[in-house]
């Protein structure tokens, strides 16, 4: 998928557009369930700062399927 992503920086708030690859299909599913690529949002916008992390995933642009999952969660 292709999502748009809102992060904080300092006072100043940016927008991106990150790749996410992920069984769940909504914004909301991603930022409450998806340990793994929040994490991985949160390296690509923060590198190693211990500064608070904020990042809202704004919008789902496009999906492509790639393949089943056997998991119960989706």
């Amino acid at each position: 998928m292709t999502a748009k992503a809102s992060y904080k920086k300092g006072k100043s708030t940016y927008d991106k557009e990150v790749w996410i690859i992920s069984v769940h299909t909504s914004a909301g599913e991603i930022m409450a369930n998806d340990r793994k690529t929040m994490g991985r949002l949160e390296r690509e916008f923060y590198g190693n700062s211990k500064a608070k992390k904020h990042i809202i995933i704004r919008e789902i642009l496009t999906k492509k399927y790639i393949s089943n999952t056997n998991s119960k969660t989706s």
